[in-house]
C-alpha cells in the first residue's frame, strides 16, 4: 500500500515534532499540567503523583484552621504541596492536600527595621519582585525561584556563600496552625519558647501548617558574577582561598569525567546592569537538554557528550551585573533531572568532591550534569543541615537525568562513601538515611521529636514516608 505525498509529509512532520518533544520535553504532557493548573498535580520530575481528590485551596488563616481542626477530629492526614519541586515524599498524602497558592503576598514591610512579612504560599520570586519595588531584597536565595517560601525554609533550602546562612537563618518569627486542634501560634528567637522556634524553623512540615513568615532582608542590592572554567584539580588545590577570598557568594559547578569546573565568584557592585545573556541561556540549557537525551538511552557516552557541554555552554568566561535575586537565582532552567545531596562540614570540602570524583571514575556513574558545590554558613536550628558546624558546610548537590534506578545506584553509592565525613542531607531530595542514622546525625533529633509530639499529638501531619524516618 503507497502513501500519498502529503501523508507522508505529515508522517515526516509529526516525527519531527516528536523528537523535538523527546528532545526538550521528557514529560511532555506533565509539563503541560504543571504549568497550567495552578495546582501541579505532579512533581518537578514527574515521578510523584500527587491525590488531589481532597485539595483544599484556603484564601485565609481561618480557613486553614477549619481545615486542621477537622482533620483533627476526623484524624486524618494532611500535607501542604507547594511548587512540587522536591524529590522526597515529604508533601505525598491520600488524605487531606492543602495548597496555599491562594493565600501569598506581602502583609507588611518595614525599612527601617529590614523585615517584611509574607504569606506561606508565596513564591519566592513574588517576594523578590516585590521586596525591588520597595526598595528591598531577600539577604540571599537559592538557585530556583519557584518555590513557596515555607517550603523553602521548612526543607531548609539554601544558596551559597560561607558568610552566609540558609532561607531558615533569616526567619524571625513564623506563625503557625498547629496538629493541636488547629491552634495558632507565633514563635521567635525573642520569645520564651526558644527551642520551639529552633525546631519549627526546619520541620519539614511536621509541626503544622505556616502561615505566616517574617523574614530578615537589607536594601536592595546588585551582583557582579564573574564566571571562569578551570581544571577541578585546580579549585579543589585552591579551594580556601577562592571560598574564602573577596567575593561574598561562592558555587563551582564540577564536571568529573572531564576534570572540568565552572567557578562563580560574585560580590555586591555599583556597577551598570549588563544585558541578560538570552544566548548563553539558550546554549546551556540545549546543550543539556540534547545530551542528557542521548546519554539517557547512550549512557557510555556520558563522559564525550559533557565533553561538548563543556565547550559549547561554559567554554567562554563572562562577567554579567544584574539584580541581586536575578543572579541568585539560575537564568535559565535546568532540563529535567533527579537530584540528591551530601552535607559535609567545610573543612572535608575538597576531600569529600575528590571521594565522589572517585566513586564516578572508578564505577562509571553516568552523571550527565554538573554536579554543584556550594558552601552554607553553620547555624544553631535543629534539623538544618548546618546545625553545629563552624564556619559552615559544603553542600554538593548530585544531579542526574537517567531511569530513577541508575540515579538512585549513583546517589546511595555516594551517601555510603560520605558517611565517612558525617554527611547530612537536604530533606527535599533524594535520600536513603533510616530513623537510626538521622539520630545520629542530628544530636536535637529526640528534641525535636518530643516537640512535635506536642504540636501534633494526634500525628495528622505525619506521612508514611515521615513515620519511617522519625518512627512515630
Amino acid at each position: 500500500m503507497s502513501l500519498s505525498a502529503n501523508t507522508r509529509v505529515a508522517l515526516i512532520f509529526c516525527a519531527f515534532i516528536s523528537l523535538l518533544l523527546w528532545l526538550f520535553l521528557p514529560y511532555p504532557w506533565m509539563w503541560f499540567v504543571r504549568y497550567v493548573d495552578s495546582v501541579p498535580p505532579v512533581s518537578y520530575d514527574g515521578r510523584i503523583q500527587f491525590n488531589l481528590d481532597n485539595l483544599k485551596k484556603p484564601k485565609n488563616e481561618t480557613e486553614i484552621v477549619n481545615i486542621v481542626k477537622d482533620a483533627y477530629q476526623s484524624r486524618r492526614k494532611i500535607r501542604v504541596l507547594a511548587d512540587g519541586h522536591s524529590w522526597s515524599q515529604i508533601a505525598q498524602t491520600q488524605d487531606i492536600m492543602i495548597s496555599l497558592v491562594d493565600y501569598a503576598g506581602i502583609v507588611e514591610y518595614d525599612r527601617k527595621a529590614l523585615t517584611v512579612t509574607v504569606r506561606a504560599g508565596t513564591p519566592l520570586h513574588q517576594i523578590s519582585t516585590d521586596l525591588d519595588k520597595m526598595g528591598l531584597a531577600m539577604m540571599n536565595l537559592g538557585s530556583v525561584a519557584g518555590q513557596s517560601v515555607a517550603g523553602a525554609i521548612s526543607t531548609g533550602t539554601h544558596g551559597t556563600g560561607l558568610t552566609v546562612g540558609n532561607l531558615a537563618e533569616n526567619v524571625l518569627s513564623l506563625r503557625i496552625v498547629t496538629g493541636n486542634d488547629g491552634q495558632v501560634l507565633t514563635l521567635s528567637a525573642n520569645d520564651n519558647n526558644t527551642d520551639l522556634f529552633k525546631a519549627a524553623q526546619v520541620s519539614i512540615g511536621m509541626f503544622g501548617v505556616i502561615s505566616e513568615v517574617t523574614l530578615k532582608v537589607q536594601k536592595k542590592f546588585k551582583l557582579k558574577e564573574i564566571r571562569t572554567h578551570h581544571k577541578l584539580n585546580y579549585c579543589l588545590d585552591h579551594m580556601d582561598s577562592l571560598v574564602k577570598g573577596d567575593h561574598k557568594y561562592v558555587k563551582m559547578w564540577v564536571e568529573f569525567n572531564n576534570n572540568f569546573c565552572v567557578l562563580y565568584q560574585t560580590s555586591e557592585t555599583d556597577e551598570e546592569i549588563t544585558r541578560i545573556p538570552t544566548l548563553e541561556g539558550f546554549l546551556i540549557y540545549y546543550s543539556f537538554a540534547i545530551q542528557t537525551r542521548i546519554t539517557y538511552l547512550l549512557p557510555f557516552l556520558t563522559p564525550l557528550m559533557m565533553h561538548f557541554v563543556n565547550i559549547i555552554g561554559f567554554g567562554c568566561d563572562t562577567v554579567r551585573v544584574d539584580k541581586s535575586y536575578n543572579i541568585f537565582n539560575d537564568f535559565f532552567h535546568l532540563p529535567v533531572h533527579q537530584e540528591g545531596e551530601v552535607v559535609v562540614p567545610y573543612s572535608h570540602a575538597a576531600e569529600a568532591v575528590r571521594a565522589i570524583e572517585s566513586e564516578v571514575l572508578i564505577h562509571q556513574h553516568p552523571v550527565n550534569y554538573m554536579t554543584e558545590v556550594r558552601f552554607v554558613k553553620g547555624d544553631d536550628i535543629w534539623l538544618s543541615p548546618e546545625y553545629g558546624t563552624v564556619p559552615g558546610t559544603c553542600a554538593i548537590t548530585l544531579t542526574m537525568y537517567a531511569p530513577e534506578s541508575t540515579a538512585l545506584q549513583y546517589f546511595n553509592a555516594v551517601y555510603d562513601v560520605m558517611k565517612g565525613f558525617n554527611a547530612r542531607f537536604h530533606w527535599g531530595k533524594h535520600f536513603k538515611h533510616g530513623a537510626r542514622e538521622i539520630e545520629q546525625l542530628y544530636p536535637k533529633y529526640w528534641e525535636f521529636k518530643t516537640l512535635r509530639a506536642k504540636m501534633d499529638p494526634k500525628n495528622i501531619f505525619v506521612n508514611k514516608f515521615l513515620d519511617e524516618k522519625f518512627e512515630i
